[in-house]
């Protein structure tokens, strides 16, 4: 029996988010020191940007030409800057109104900021199952590895504020379910629009992500590891680059 398209890439977005329930039960049961942690942030963002350049921009191009894939990219990292500026506007009122970080709101602003990195991620996702594709390995093991630091350190700095465990795993595990409706969208909303569209979706996605890169993961990691950063960068670069020559 064929699973739907709909389905698998549902099934494959809820894989790729799983990493961010893994990250928070290690985040909230073992203290890990901040250097691993953004270790893992930096190596995640060399693959992630492999993952784009080798596979996700290249596929889009492929289906609907530069140009829709050249409009996609610039809508999508803009819409990405809006709506995180919005989303950390938020965060610093209410910081501001309430005195002190431990509560309740900016830890659901924290979360809603992770969803955000995490749309165009799993959006991309299903979107390579379209027209008899399949999901990029490459883009599966990047997003796995970008997740795992963002559930470590928002389910420590939880921890360190005595949320319950119920709080922690809640909350990450609502966002991965939302992940997977978010990849389960690739196909759902696209799959019949012609071919340039498609591409302005990869597109849109794409852009979104390296903004995020670049906005987010890669400044995170490099105010712990430093100098070290572009080395460990380049490391998860070249793993990815490796990958997709050997699949």
């Amino acid at each position: 029996m064929q699973i739907p398209v709909v389905i698998q890439a549902g099934l494959w977005g809820w894989l790729a988010a799983s990493s961010l329930l893994i990250g928070a039960t290690v985040g909230y049961l073992v203290k890990l020191p901040q250097k691993v942690v953004a270790s893992i942030m930096a190596y995640g963002s060399g693959v992630l940007v492999a993952a784009l350049c080798f596979g996700q921009i290249p596929e889009a191009e492929r289906i609907g030409g530069l140009w829709p894939t050249l409009a996609g990219l610039l809508v999508g990292g803009l819409a990405f800057v809006l709506a995180s500026q919005y989303i950390d506007r938020l965060e610093q009122r209410h910081r501001v109104r309430s005195g002190n970080g431990g509560n309740g709101m900016v830890a659901l602003l924290i979360a809603v900021g992770a969803f955000l990195d995490g749309i165009p991620e799993s959006f991309g996702l299903g979107l390579g199952l379209l027209d008899g594709g399949s999901v990029s390995l490459l883009m599966l093991v990047a997003i796995i590895l970008a997740n795992l630091p963002e559930g470590l350190a928002s389910a420590a700095g939880l921890r360190e504020e005595k949320r319950s465990a119920w709080v922690v795993f809640g909350l990450w595990g609502a966002i991965a379910f939302l992940s997977g409706l978010a990849a389960m969208a690739g196909p759902g909303l696209f799959a019949d629009l012609p071919p340039p569209w498609l591409a302005f979706a990869l597109g849109f996605s794409s852009g979104a992500v390296l903004c995020m890169l670049v906005d987010t993961l890669i400044p995170e990691a490099f105010e712990t590891t430093h100098a070290w950063t572009g080395l460990i960068t380049l490391a998860g670069f070249m793993t990815a680059f490796t990958l997709n020559h050997l699949v």
